[in-house]
């Protein structure tokens, strides 16, 4: 993929949440001319969900307080209920219906943090 077509990919995306932020149903807003970037509005939907992950894997700390998390966390979902919405839907197998149903938590992978210097053998002596 070229950066002009990432830069697409993102721009696309972006249009999706502004649209889906006015129209909580869930339906998926989809043009024929995004088939080129996307091979359908199932492509559309799996980027929206993995742009999802990283807003919350880069937004919530696990090392961080319960209440703050929530609260971060719950500004996550009001920024984006309408994205929310169209994962739901997907998420029940619903292609027409308006009812939309937002997950209750996110799926969030924390990983382990890395050690950042790793040494081979014992200390160092000064000579």
């Amino acid at each position: 993929m070229t950066w002009n077509e990432t830069h697409e990919r993102t721009r696309i995306i972006h249009e999706v949440e502004e649209a889906a932020s006015s129209d909580l149903s869930g339906a998926v807003p989809w043009r024929e001319e995004w088939s080129q970037y996307f091979d359908g509005p199932d492509c559309l939907v799996k980027a929206l969900r993995a742009r999802w992950n990283r807003m919350c894997e880069a937004q919530l700390d696990a090392d961080v307080v319960a209440d703050s998390f929530t609260e971060v966390y719950g500004s996550l979902r009001r920024a984006h209920a309408g994205v929310l919405a169209i994962l739901a839907r997907a998420d029940a197998g619903l292609e027409t219906t308006a009812r939309a149903v937002i997950p209750v938590a996110p799926r969030v992978v924390v990983q382990a943090k890395r050690r950042l210097f790793h040494f081979n053998g014992g200390p160092v002596l000064p000579g």
